[in-house]
Order: structure tokens, then sequence, then C-alpha cells
């Protein structure tokens, strides 16, 4: 069967081995003191409306003979709950209970070995889904853990109980209570709980009617879908337990569902009047949301509480969706949102390989987070915040396209840049210095590419797209794109400043026009098509697996790659000076080649380039 070549601009992302080095919430539990073993189900512990508010999504109850449970961090709490029949001699119950908050992509339960050491120790982790209530557990112990789904109501359709996970598998988790055993022995219950729903403030003349609930309406997760009349204060409302309530003003027209404790909270909408309110139960709230309309969403701390109206889309592919869109906590106008979605277009993927894209999405949203929130420069997207909850990253908007935006910066016949000389050192003192800035944090970007640098003339050029960074000290990655990887990978598997450096000057290649857009190459149809995966040039051979072939065949396609840069260096003039500075980007020998600090120091000096 015929390779498939994926389409241009494609980035690799991180392998599951090399997302390892993460920050997690989690808790610790020791096997040290006795302590006291509460038999109320976890189901009949009630969940006050003061705990939805905070974002509480799990309960956790350690069963372990002996324990000594160590919350992780401030978003794990323990908290005593009454339940719905309350034991006189036990009225009420101690548990664990876990925040997500805009910064938790997951949750991490570690507990050591046995006393007895007849139960080996278990890791388990709980990815959050951020398109429904479900969460993905992912066994990371050495030995096969049993999952029993213990509600009392009885399993889901479809769930199984005394489920063996054997490590290194997932399990996709509905709300309810679950229990974990290892050999036999229950060590953990845990019970998800629903989130609490985005509301979505949506234009009446936008709106079909036809999707209005009725109040007994319930979606596959058992809550109520609402959608009110404007003018509609009746005590009946269909969302049980509280009650419609309208601003003073009817200017305002926005209704606003709240419990009989909540404080007065108020939405200012543009036009309200126009406009009416309905529930996201489930699925992506940042990704169902339309132009002109205003998401608003919930959450237990200040900063974990915003509204977000869209406004036009920008692009959208199978891993991001990418819009301009106004925040309410960021006062400058009009922001970038990035939303790394989970779900792909293909409806029939297996769950496990779904399970798989919610992990790696997650763990791309954190390192790009990360990477990028302590990062002030005026050539580097400016990172204003994010929401783990939603993969979301918030950024400031640039009014620039890309370098490879076709029909703007590249011709859509020639795939040609279209830009002059000094576009190409305007581009390169820019980009230069933001690189020397990351590198002198010890970090490095991983994929320079005409497709992660934004420019206009009057803003220059701004470098975005962390998601592949890491720390100067952390192993090479095997993410990026291929025809920026430098020479020094095959075989020695290096990677560095050096290696920006290197994928910067094939950039200014294409900016100086001595060879076209390079994604262009692994097109579906070009005339010269040419891909690899970068992580095939470093793989041990294994004939009879096949991997010998796909070795070979990556060495030998990044080497005729190779050749054709070298003949554009070819062209290059080395007594002009942005030339001879890309030249000495692209010597092949990594300990020769130049900083991003010389580049500066040089165009500088030899005033190439005037300063800001």
């Amino acid at each position: 069967m015929a390779e498939v070549f994926p389409s241009e601009e494609k980035t690799e992302p991180f392998t599951s081995e090399e997302l390892e080095q993460r920050l997690h919430s989690s808790i610790q539990v020791d096997e040290v003191g006795d302590a006291h073993h509460d038999t109320v189900p976890l189901d009949d512990l009630i969940i006050e409306e003061d705990h939805h508010k905070q974002g509480i999504r799990i309960l956790v109850r350690p069963l372990t003979r002996n324990r000594s449970v160590s919350p992780g961090n401030e978003n794990v709490q323990w908290l005593a709950l009454r339940a719905e029949v309350a034991d006189p001699s036990q009225p009420r119950s101690r548990v664990l209970a876990v925040t997500q908050t805009s910064k938790d992509i997951n949750f991490s339960i570690r507990i050591p070995q046995g006393e007895d050491e007849r139960r080996p120790p278990l890791w388990c982790e709980l990815y959050y889904d951020p398109a429904s209530d479900s969460l993905i557990l992912l066994n990371k112990s050495d030995v096969p853990i049993v999952l029993a789904r213990v509600s009392q109501s009885g399993p889901v359709p479809g769930s199984n109980f005394d489920q063996e996970i054997v490590p290194g598998t997932t399990k996709d988790l509905s709300p309810g209570s679950w229990r974990i055993s290892v050999r036999s022995i229950p060590v953990l219950d845990f019970r998800i709980l629903e989130k609490r729903p985005a509301t979505l403030l949506v234009p009446c003349d936008s709106f079909d009617s036809s999707v209005t609930a009725t109040p007994d309406a319930r979606n596959s997760f058992g809550k109520r879908s609402f959608l009110p009349d404007a003018g509609d204060d009746e005590p009946d409302s269909p969302v049980a337990g509280k009650k419609a309530r309208k601003d003073g003003r009817e200017k305002d027209g926005v209704i606003i569902f709240m419990g009989p404790e909540d404080e007065e909270l108020i939405f200012p909408y543009p036009n309200a009047s126009k406009t009416k309110e309905v529930a996201i139960p489930n699925g992506h709230a940042l990704l169902e949301v339309q132009k002109d309309e205003t998401a608003a969403i919930p959450g237990g701390r200040e900063f974990d509480q915003y509204r977000l109206t869209k406004r036009e889309q920008i692009a959208t592919t199978g891993a991001s969706s990418v819009f301009t869109a106004e925040h309410s906590s960021v006062p400058d106008g009009v922001i970038t949102v990035k939303v790394l979605k989970t779900r792909g277009p293909n409806s029939d993927a297996r769950p496990q390989d779904t399970h798989r894209n919610v992990i790696r999405q997650a763990d791309i949203w954190l390192r790009e987070y990360q990477s990028q929130e302590d990062l002030q420069h005026e050539s580097i997207v400016r990172l204003y915040g994010g929401d783990a909850r939603y993969l979301s990253l918030y950024m400031e908007h640039v009014d620039g396209k890309d370098l490879a935006a076709r029909g703007v910066w590249r011709d859509g016949a020639t795939d040609l840049f279209v830009g002059d000389r000094r576009d190409a050192v305007r581009i390169l003192r820019d980009i230069a210095g933001a690189l020397h800035y990351v590198h002198q944090k010890r970090k490095t970007h991983n994929d320079i590419k005409p497709a992660n640098i934004l420019y206009s003339r009057d803003r220059g050029a701004v470098l975005c797209d962390f998601g592949l960074s890491t720390r100067t000290t952390d192993p090479a990655t095997n993410g990026g794109t291929p025809y920026y990887v430098p020479p020094e990978f095959i075989g020695q598997k290096l990677r560095g400043p050096a290696s920006d450096v290197w994928a910067l000057g094939v950039t200014m290649l294409y900016v100086l026009r001595k060879i076209p857009f390079p994604d262009a190459r692994g097109r579906q149809g070009h005339p010269k098509q040419l891909y690899w995966m970068i992580a095939d040039l470093n793989r041990k051979t294994a004939p009879h697996h096949g991997h010998h072939s796909r070795a070979a065949s990556a060495v030998t396609q990044m080497q005729q790659w190779l050749s054709e840069v070298n003949e554009a260096k070819a062209r290059l003039n080395p007594r002009d000076r942005v030339e001879s500075l890309v030249l000495q980007m692209l010597t092949p020998n990594h300990t020769q080649r130049i900083t991003m600090a010389k580049v500066i120091a040089d165009l500088l000096k030899d005033n190439v380039v005037a300063r800001k």
C-alpha cells in the first residue's frame, strides 16, 4: 500500500515517551498510621451547590489498610460531606475533593507498595476530557489494575465490572463511582462529578427555536438543556432547583439561572435585548461557539470565570482552531484564541486512539503554556493566559499573517516568498532577537519555520507557537517539521539552540527566495514530493518489523533534502551581509554554527538595519 503523505505545514508532535516531564496535581498515599474507614458509599454523599461552584470534579477515598494521604497542592483538600441518609454514628464522611482549575489537565494518584508486599505500587493518571464530563484513566503502574464501577445505580451502558487495565492502556470513565483494585486488593474508590456547564449567549436572530428543550429533555449525561424565552420568568424553570431571574434593567434582557444562595451575577452583553442564553451541557464550549456568540465560562476562582466573545475564524485544522475574540479579563481589545482539539473528523476512530489524543493534546497544551508564560519580548506573541479545561490559549492578536500564508507572503503558484529585501532584513533581525531571548532563558523552540512567524511591515516579525518548546537540558525531541531539522540529528540525535539557528537559516533561504516554501514538498501531487518522519531518523533497525526500511528511507530522504539546502547555499552571496549570516547559520557542524547573539551584533554593527 502506498504511503500517505501528510499535508503541507505538518508539525509532528511530541511522542508519548517525550511527555514524561510534566507538572500534575496529585496526591501521595503513604502506608503509615491508622485511619478511620468510612463505609458510606461515595454516591450517597451530597454535593452542595457551593462545591460545584468551586469546580470540584473528583472525590477520592483511599482504601489501603493503613494510610496517610497528603494532598499534592491547594487543588486537593479534605472535605467532610453529609450523606443523603446520615448514620447517627457517622454524620459526615471525610473524602479528598479534587478541584479542576484552569491550569489542571489531569490528576495523578501514587500509592506505594503495601506493607505485606502482596500489593505492588499503584500509579494512575486521570485526564480531564475537555469535550465531555468523562475522565480518561491511564494505568502507569507496572502491573495490571482492576477497575469496577461501584455506583449503586448499576453500570452505565457498555461498561463492565472488574475490567482489567494492563499497564500503558487507557479507559474512558463516565461520571459515577469507581474502584481500583490490584491483585484482588481494593486500593482506591473515587467518584467523578459532572463539570459545571458553560453558558452560551446567542443573538436571537441567529438562534434556531427548534432546538428549544422541554423541561424533561435530557442529554446523554443526564443534564437538562434549557433555552427560556427572553420574557419567561416562571418559577418552574427547566433547571431543577434553580430559578430564572432578570436584571432589573429591561434593556439587558439576558436571563441568568441562579441558585437560591447565589450572589447577583449579571454578564453584560452588547445588544443584550437581542440575545438568549442557553446552557452548553456537553461538548466543547469553545469549539461550539460561533461568530458573535459569547461563552460565559464558570469557575471557582476569580481568574477561572470569564466571558469570551468569538469574532473571526483565523484557521482550523484537525489539531486546533484559531480565532479572534474579546475576553472579559483582557482590556486590550481583540485577542487570538488557540484551542487544541481532542476529537478528529474520523468518527470511527478506536477508543484507545481517542484517549491517546486527549492525553497528547493536554500535555502539549501544558508544555506550550508553561514554555510561554514567562516570555516577554516584543517579537514573541504575548501569552495572556490559558484554560486547561478547554485546552485553550489566550494570546496577543498580531495584525499580520504568517510567512507561509498563501496569497499573502507566499505566491500561490510558485510557492516563493513575495516580500523584498527590506522584509528579509526585518524578519531576520526580529526573529534573531526573539530566539536570542528564548535561548537566554535556556529554552529551545524546536519548530522554527515560516508558518510560525507572523509578519506585517507595521509590526515586524513575531514568533509564535511554543507547543514543542523544551528546556535546553531536556533530551532531544522527535517533534517538529522535518525540513528544518539540523544534520546533527541524524545518528547523534542532537537538538538545542543551534538547531533553532539552523531552522531559521532554512527559513531565511525561503525568505531570500533561494528555495520555494519547504513544507509544500510534503503535499500530495507535488512533482518533487519529499517527506519523512523525524522519529524514523534514529530508529533502531528491526527488519522483521519493517523498521529497517522506514529508517533507511527517512535518512535517505533527509540527505536528499540536505543536498538541496547545500545547492541553495551555493546561490548565496558571501559578500552580502545578510546572505553571509544565513550561510553561517547553515554551517553543518553545530559547534561552529553562528549564534543568534552574533547575528544581532553583526546586523547592528554594519548598520544593515536601524534600531527601533
